[in-house]
């Protein structure tokens, strides 16, 4: 696989992610969550991605969320190699992209004008936690599908989510 191959993977990964994020819950299939108690949750992500002309399996990366305030997704490579992070607060998007050295910095509504989606935060972690087990989440949009797992789950947790822009990386817009 050459670093074009990964650079896509990584990017639809975090795309389809960040949609999910965003999405309309008409568009998406997964049941929300029932109300739960947590404040904080952090897991492993193992992922399938589907994108018209693309297939992904076993795509790695972390979730950190703190209820009703911050999604923290970073998606790795092979060999564990960091190459997308994506952070989302109730007024705004960060999505840094290490691979190319390109960041996009974006207020939310922005964003969910842009992909014509409007979804609340909360709405938006109850989607992306399914039943808040280990059972699979399956998200749709379109024609884009994640089938995401988790493992070594952690509720109420106190994490933090760092997110590091240097001058090195290139700011780009939607």
């Amino acid at each position: 696989m050459n670093r074009r191959e990964v650079i896509g993977i990584l990017l639809v990964a975090s795309a389809l992610l960040l949609v999910a994020s965003c999405a309309s819950k008409k568009k998406l299939t997964p049941p929300l969550a029932p109300e739960a108690t947590y404040q904080w949750v952090t897991a492993k992500m193992d992922m399938d991605i589907a994108a018209p002309g693309l297939e992904y399996h076993n795509v790695s990366g972390i979730l950190r969320m703190r209820r009703d305030s911050t999604i923290w997704i970073s998606a790795s490579a092979m060999m564990g190699i960091e190459a997308v992070r994506t952070l989302i607060t109730c007024d705004s998007v960060i999505l840094l992209n290490r691979l190319d050295g390109s960041y996009l910095a974006e207020p939310l509504d922005t964003v969910m004008a842009k992909l014509q989606l409007p979804l609340t935060l909360r709405e938006s972690q109850s989607l992306l936690l399914g039943k808040g087990g280990t059972e699979p989440v399956e998200l749709q949009f379109g024609p884009y599908t994640a089938k995401i797992r988790y493992s070594d789950i952690h509720w109420d947790e106190p994490t933090t989510f760092p997110i590091k822009i240097n001058s090195r990386y290139e700011r780009r817009k939607l």
